[in-house]
């Protein structure tokens, strides 16, 4: 792009240097060609060809405001005018009138005529462009058209004129020149960027459009006449002084109109800034709606915005909460205030009179008062017109009710109209669905606080049940815990009482979540400090029901089973607190062992210890134990149970494969049996298989 404007600076200089050659010749030799003067206007075309091309291709006239454009004319302007200014001072003899053509007395007079011709050629050419910009400035087809129609016969009217004498005229010219004026009066009527204007910018555009149309009037006067000026493009180039001239009148034309017609705007410009600050402040509370959740900035900025936009003297919001105990319903809370204090707050809002507040919590709509000083409502009220004259309030409506009350006042009575109620009623949407986007937010986060202390709680939950299983070559262990929520109340544990003896616990708190996982804390914390001090389940049972009934409330309890193992015998002893009962599987035999019991929690002393039993088991090769919470059993699909029988079923028919296969199975089973949706209740499963001797079959032998 530099290179190609550096080459079009290059090739134009060259041209005019071609041009001023021929002058020289010119003034030397008198040859009344037809050739050289078509030499010499094919140069200066080409010249200014180039020129328009390079001031195209230059970007500081391009996105610029009206307003802006104009000031650069005027730049523009002042510099060729004191450019003109200066060679016109230079003292040169000037031109004879020859034949209908003007020819130079000296050699200084070429020189500054070529250097006049250029300055007024270029600006002509600057100027050209910038019109361009603002005819086409919102621009549509018919004013495309138009500006290539003006463009066309300023041209034709330029091009016409090439082989008549400078002092000559002809009547197609005159034609051409009166056209193009004429379109350049209909393009003058492309002021569509007028209404547009801030107020600021039209009082700049009033003075730039003055100064404009004085200068474009000397200019035309001045390129028009006989002057210095005008004799001096006439000798330079008779097309271009014609062209130089259209544009001229054109600039004159152009900037008289914007005068005018900005002029006629001026009375408006106030209420279309005020329109646009309207249109600003709601896209900026609806970017507040997506991007700022910080409630002290939403406040601040609805408040601030309100003052703005409608002009008001003070402006305040509150925010409203349910409250049942209040008593009207609300707890209200004064979030934001601008200009007031909450003692004037309460005077201007509830008064021993007329309340305010209370009206919008029953009306639900827009309030106005436009006299609050001769208000009946608000007779006693001393100094009304003091605190206020006129008052807005707007209530911020919810989804889930009353969120809160904007209000506005203004020092004079009647001073809000009823645009401004309006606005002040968007605000207030606006601002209660940011609001609103606010609150949500911050229980989102508090939900998401609340889930990672849960994930942390589910992590040291898990932590709590065993890592590693005990190991022996007679028996087969596995177990799984999987809880309905983050935590929950299922149990299990082991441990290694003696060197041939494991205990084996599985536990249900009622109830699911929290709570629940307390008591499963608590209830490892029993069973590790009394399973080495109680050899018996039942022993153990009636101790850590003691333990545990000081601290669970009256409505929980836990159900418990407790087995203990010896992995040298087989001999399985179990007890039972209210849990659910042991599968046995042994050979063809399959069972559901059922010791009483009564859950732990329920009952202390006699009652409870009667309640429990013990019941003792000699396992056989093969045998199969399962431990389980009711997650299994009740999980349900529809209104139908998974139930006891297809427990012992799927157990049955996995009777000859290993534990953790077992395992596996069931929970798969279970799975599929609820539709692989999310259990209901805490799942909890250990299945034992004894690989040991046949201790039975000694004793009977």
């Amino acid at each position: 792009m530099k290179l190609r404007r550096f080459l079009f600076l290059g090739g134009a200089f060259l041209l005019l240097v071609v041009k001023f050659t021929l002058d020289i010749v010119g003034k030397n030799v008198d040859l009344e060609l037809r050739e050289p003067a078509l030499l010499r206007e094919a140069t200066v075309l080409g010249a200014f060809v180039l020129l328009y091309f390079i001031v195209d291709a230059l970007a500081w006239h391009r996105q610029s405001s009206p307003v802006r454009t104009f000031g650069l004319m005027l730049i523009v302007m002042g510099g060729a005018f004191v450019t003109a200014l200066a060679l016109s001072a230079i003292g040169v003899d000037g031109f004879d009138a020859k034949s209908m053509s003007l020819v130079p007395r000296d050699y200084p007079t070429i020189f500054v005529a070529s250097l006049l011709s250029l300055t007024l050629g270029t600006f002509a050419v600057i100027v050209f462009r910038l019109l361009r910009d603002l005819v086409l400035a919102n621009r549509k087809a018919a004013a495309r058209r138009n500006w290539l129609l003006f463009t066309v016969f300023a041209l034709a009217s330029a091009v016409s004129v090439t082989t008549t004498r400078p002092l000559d005229s002809t009547w197609l010219n005159g034609i051409l020149f009166g056209v193009s004026v004429f379109l350049g009066l209909v393009n003058a009527f492309r002021l569509p960027w007028i209404v547009y204007l801030t107020k600021r910018e039209k009082v700049f555009g009033l003075i730039f459009g003055f100064l404009l149309f004085g200068g474009f009037t000397g200019f035309s006067v001045a390129v028009g006449s006989s002057s210095f000026l005008g004799r001096s493009l006439l000798y330079y180039s008779h097309p271009l002084r014609e062209f130089v001239l259209n544009i001229m009148v054109f600039g004159t034309v152009y900037t008289g109109m914007a005068f005018v017609s900005t002029l006629f705007h001026l009375p408006t410009a106030e209420a279309l800034d005020r329109k646009r600050s309207e249109v600003s402040s709601l896209h900026t509370l609806g970017k507040l709606v997506t991007q700022v959740f910080d409630f002290h900035e939403l406040v601040e900025t609805v408040t601030s915005m309100t003052m703005q936009v409608v002009e008001a003297s003070r402006c305040w919001l509150e925010i409203m909460q349910p409250e049942p105990g209040s008593a009207s319903g609300y707890w209200v809370r004064v979030a934001g205030m601008k200009n007031i204090t909450e003692e004037q707050i309460g005077q201007l809002v509830s008064h021993g009179g007329f309340d305010i507040r209370e009206a919008i919590m029953a009306e639900r709509k827009p309030m106005l008062i436009d006299d609050l000083e001769h208000d009946r409502r608000f007779a006693r009220l001393k100094g009304a017109s003091d605190l206020a004259g006129s008052i807005v309030v707007v209530p911020l409506i919810s989804h889930t009710g009353l969120a809160g009350i904007l209000y506005a006042t203004k020092k004079e009575a009647f001073g809000f109209m009823k645009d401004d109620v309006e606005l002040i009623a968007a605000f207030a949407d606006q601002a209660t669905i940011a609001i609103e986007n606010a609150r949500l937010i911050r229980e989102s986060i508090e939900r998401e606080r609340l889930y990672r202390e849960m994930l942390v709680a589910q992590e040291m939950q898990k932590r709590l049940l065993p890592q590693v299983l005990p190991a022996a070559s007679t028996i087969e262990l596995d177990a799984v815990s999987t809880p309905a929520f983050e935590v929950g109340g299922d149990y299990y544990d082991f441990m290694e009482l003696d060197d041939s003896r494991i205990g084996i616990v599985v536990g249900d708190v009622s109830g699911k979540g929290v709570s629940a996982a307390f008591y499963m804390s608590e209830m490892k914390g029993i069973f590790q400090a009394l399973a080495r001090l109680h050899t018996s389940p039942k022993q153990f049972m009636i101790q850590a029901n003691e333990a545990l009934a000081e601290s669970i409330d009256s409505h929980s309890f836990v159900s418990l089973i407790y087995v203990i193992i010896n992995t040298r015998t087989g001999c399985l002893t179990l007890a039972r607190a209210g849990h659910c009962p042991m599968l046995h599987i042994s050979g063809e035999e399959v069972t559901y062992v059922r010791p009483n019991g009564l859950g732990m929690g329920l009952s202390r002393g006699a009652k409870f210890s009667g309640a429990i039993e013990e019941q003792v088991i000699d396992l056989a090769p093969g045998d199969v134990c399962v431990l389980y919470t009711d997650g299994i059993t009740e999980a349900r699909r529809g209104d139908e149970e998974f139930g006891y029988e297809r427990l012992q079923q799927v157990a049955r028919e996995m009777q000859g494969r290993n534990a953790g296969e077992i395992k596996t199975e069931i929970l798969r089973t279970v799975a599929e049996f609820s539709e692989h949706r999310a259990h209901e209740d805490d799942l909890t499963l250990v299945v034992l298989k004894w690989k040991g001797p046949d201790r039975r079959a000694e004793r009977m032998s």
